[in-house]
């Protein structure tokens, strides 16, 4: 699987099946990003102002949801008057545009594969309540979070992935224990490796390593847990 000018090859990743990029209305993913999705047959989904980068790369989304608090509303009618499916929502509410849109994507059979953009840049608790929301994927498979400037790919336990950079390579790759702790946690390719490591969520201390030199890519396994293999691509 290609996340643009990342590569990622796990023996858990699904084979073929339905991929869903929802975008979401943080930092925007730019147009070549967001369209090496399109070349690749992902389908596209807008979650409120997650449709004004879907209207700037020219890639109309199957399905724009939200309350229409935060999209221009230019851009919004521009997906529905072309054809883009609407579910619009009370302001008024108990749960998040995210949420129902994870409510939209339980709906679909056989269960499909999702990744995030437009998830980074923005506040820590719209961080905080998506990454927890997204997590449990109990009818979707959560790959992860990815733009132009970082990514992180969910890997569950027991699992290996490994991740092959493009240009330009990171400048800080982390391991990050998601849902409580991992066990059995490996990293190689990197300056500070590790082998059937113990990551506490308390105390998560594997963070801002760097590839070792020469290395186009790292190598990480986890054998309990959920571990977030997280990269930084502009800045340490």
């Amino acid at each position: 699987m290609r996340w643009k000018d990342v590569e990622l090859l796990s023996p858990g990743l699904p084979e073929g099946g339905r991929r869903v990029l929802l975008v979401l209305g943080g930092r925007a993913p730019d147009t070549p990003w967001l369209d090496s999705f399109r070349q690749e047959g992902w389908e596209l989904w807008a979650v409120d102002r997650g449709v004004e980068a879907c209207r700037r790369a020219g890639w109309l989304p199957r399905l724009v949801l939200g309350d229409r608090d935060s999209a221009s509303p230019a851009d919004w009618d521009w997906a529905v008057s072309a054809g883009g499916e609407e579910r619009l929502f009370c302001k008024d509410k108990d749960a998040t545009d995210f949420q129902l849109a994870l409510q939209e994507l339980a709906e679909i059979d056989p269960r499909p594969q999702v990744l995030l953009t437009g998830a980074f840049g923005g506040r820590l608790d719209h961080l905080w309540s998506l990454l927890h929301s997204f997590l449990p994927g109990t009818a979707w498979t959560p790959l992860g979070m990815a733009d132009q400037e970082e990514g992180v790919y969910l890997l569950p336990g027991p699992g290996k992935v490994e991740v092959r950079f493009g240009d330009p390579i990171p400048q800080a790759v982390s391991l990050l224990p998601l849902r409580g702790d991992c066990e059995g946690v490996g990293i190689s390719g990197v300056r500070w490796p590790l082998v059937d490591t113990h990551l506490a969520l308390s105390h998560p201390y594997a963070v801002s390593n760097r590839l070792e030199g020469g290395e186009r890519g790292v190598r990480a396994e986890v054998r309990r847990g959920t571990l977030g293999v997280y990269w930084c691509l502009t800045g340490a």
